[in-house]
C-alpha cells in the first residue's frame, strides 16, 4: 500500500506564502495601507491636520528625534523583552503582531508604577512598546494582551507622527512649547490645538479597537480599560454596564463635557461604551471569527462608526439605546 501524506500536495514556496499574505492585506487594508477596523474619524481628522502647512513636516521631523531618544533611552535604563526575558510579554507581542499582520516591534518593561503603557515609532526607528512595571503588576494576562494591541494599533496607524506633539502640548503647555520649540508654536492657533486633541481621541477608538482584534476574551478588553479608570487595583471588580452608561449620560447632559476638549484620551466609560459597539461590527469578527457567536451582531464599518460618534464627539447627547 502506497503511504498518502494529507500535506503532500500543499504548496510551500515563498511564492505562495507571499501572495497568501497579499491577500489577506488586500481584505483589510486599503491602497493608501489604512487598515478597515481603524474609526473613521481617526483618519478624516488626521488629513485635515495635513493640510495645515508645514504642520505634518515639521512634526515628522519631532517625531524621528522623540523616536530615536526613546530608544536610547529605553535600551539604558529598561528590560528588553526577548523570548528568554519576560517571555510572557513576547509571546503576547507576537501574538498581536501576528493577528494585526505586523511586524513584531521590541518591547521593554520600564521601572514606573503608573499604570500605563506607550509606542514610539518612525521612519528608520525601529517600532517600541514601553509597559510600566505598575501595569504588568496590575493587570491579568488577558488584559495586557489587549494593551499590547492597543500599543501595536498606534504603530501600525503611524500615530507618533501626531500624538508626539499632542503630547508635548500636555506635558509642558504652550507657553513651555513656545519657549523650546518657537518653529511648532508658531503653527499652534487655538483651532490647530483643539483639532490635535480631538484627532487624539479619535486615534485612541482605532486603537482601542487593535486591542479587541488581539484579544481573546472581549471582556479583557473593558476590564483593561475599566482598571485604568479605578487604578487597576489588585482586588478584581465586576463590571456594571448599566452603571457605566448612567454616568456616561450625566457626563455627556452636562456642560462639564467641555472639560474634555484638550483631554488626550476620551474618558474611560466613553472609550468602554465605543469598544462595545465595535464588538456588533462585522469587521471585528472578519479579523476574528474564531470569536463568533450565532447571536453575534454584525452591523456594518459606517453604523459603526456612527454609533461610536455619539459617544466619542463632546457635542453629542447620550440616550439610552
Amino acid at each position: 500500500m502506497q503511504d498518502y501524506s494529507p500535506i503532500a500536495n500543499l504548496d510551500w514556496s515563498f511564492r505562495s506564502y507571499l501572495n497568501r499574505r497579499l491577500a489577506e492585506k488586500a481584505r483589510h487594508f486599503d491602497h493608501e495601507d489604512v487598515p478597515d477596523y481603524a474609526y473613521g474619524m481617526d483618519y478624516e481628522l488626521r488629513r485635515k491636520l495635513d493640510a495645515i502647512p508645514g504642520l505634518h513636516s515639521l512634526a515628522e521631523k519631532l517625531n524621528v528625534t522623540i523616536a530615536t531618544t526613546a530608544l536610547q533611552e529605553l535600551n539604558r535604563t529598561a528590560v528588553a523583552v526577548t523570548p528568554n526575558q519576560f517571555p510572557d510579554v513576547y509571546e503576547m507581542a507576537c501574538t498581536c503582531a501576528r493577528r494585526l499582520g505586523m511586524s513584531v516591534p521590541n518591547v521593554f518593561i520600564v521601572n514606573n508604577p503608573v499604570t500605563n503603557a506607550g509606542a514610539y515609532c518612525a521612519d528608520d526607528v525601529q517600532p517600541v512598546i514601553q509597559i510600566n512595571s505598575g501595569l504588568y503588576e496590575r493587570l491579568t494576562p488577558g488584559e495586557l494582551l489587549t494593551v499590547i494591541g492597543h500599543e501595536c494599533g498606534h504603530v501600525q496607524n503611524n500615530h507618533m507622527v501626531y500624538q508626539n506633539i499632542v503630547s508635548i502640548i500636555a506635558g509642558i503647555g504652550l507657553t513651555g512649547v513656545g519657549a523650546r520649540y518657537p518653529e511648532l508654536a508658531a503653527l499652534l492657533t487655538q483651532g490647530t490645538t483643539i483639532a490635535l486633541y480631538t484627532w487624539s481621541r479619535a486615534a485612541e477608538v482605532t486603537c482601542d479597537r487593535a486591542g479587541m482584534i488581539c484579544c481573546d476574551d472581549l471582556e479583557d478588553a473593558y476590564r483593561a480599560l475599566a482598571k485604568l479608570m479605578y487604578g487597576a487595583t489588585f482586588k478584581e471588580q465586576e463590571i456594571d454596564y448599566n452603571a457605566l452608561e448612567t454616568q456616561l449620560e450625566m457626563q455627556m447632559g452636562n456642560i462639564v463635557r467641555y472639560d474634555e476638549i484638550l483631554d488626550e484620551h476620551p474618558s474611560g466609560v466613553r472609550r468602554i461604551m465605543a469598544e462595545r459597539e465595535f464588538a456588533a461590527c462585522g469587521v471585528f469578527y472578519a479579523w476574528r471569527p474564531d470569536l463568533l457567536k450565532p447571536d453575534s451582531l454584525q452591523r456594518s464599518k459606517e453604523e459603526c462608526d456612527q454609533r461610536c460618534k455619539k459617544y466619542i464627539n463632546l457635542t453629542s447627547k447620550s440616550k439610552r439605546r
